[in-house]
């Protein structure tokens, strides 16, 4: 069960980057080129916020149940790299992805129409930005994961 759940959470983790350069490209595209909010332009964060939600659902089944990183590391939390990435990094900085994608989208929807796309390109492109940072990549030694699997 481990790993079928980390195959999904590592699959997730690319539409969740999909969706949150998509996100970042048409509210981009709004605030720059001064264009009017409609329904329709909620939308992408809509699915960014939801397919991060998603994550973070299986990322915390990974933490409390699952992981032998989590279950083994907190005995010994700062001490291997591994460990305190996964256990404190990794998911306090994810948390805070989420906190600011879904700030976001609470601050849009009271936001005056000129300046929704502005908040909402600031608010996503801050959580992109934090699950850039704090994604295992391959090329980080100790702890890095696999591009796909």
């Amino acid at each position: 069960m481990h790993t079928f759940l980390m195959d999904i959470h590592s699959l997730n983790r690319w539409l969740v980057l999909i969706a949150a350069l998509y996100a970042l490209f048409v509210y981009g595209r709004g605030w720059f080129g001064r264009r009017s909010w409609t329904e329709q332009a909620r939308r992408p964060g809509v699915i960014f916020t939801i397919l991060l939600d998603i994550q973070v659902v299986l990322g915390v089944i990974l933490y409390v149940i699952f992981s032998p990183i989590t279950t083994q590391g907190f005995a010994n939390v700062m001490g291997n790299p591994a460990s305190r990435f996964f256990i404190m990094e990794h998911s306090v900085m994810m948390l805070l992805a989420v906190i600011f994608a879904h700030t976001g989208g609470i601050l849009i929807k009271r936001a005056k129409p000129e300046s929704k796309f502005k908040r909402a390109f600031l608010f996503y492109g801050i959580a992109f930005l934090i699950i850039l940072a704090s994604t295992p990549w391959p090329f980080m030694p100790g702890y890095g994961r696999p591009w796909l699997f």
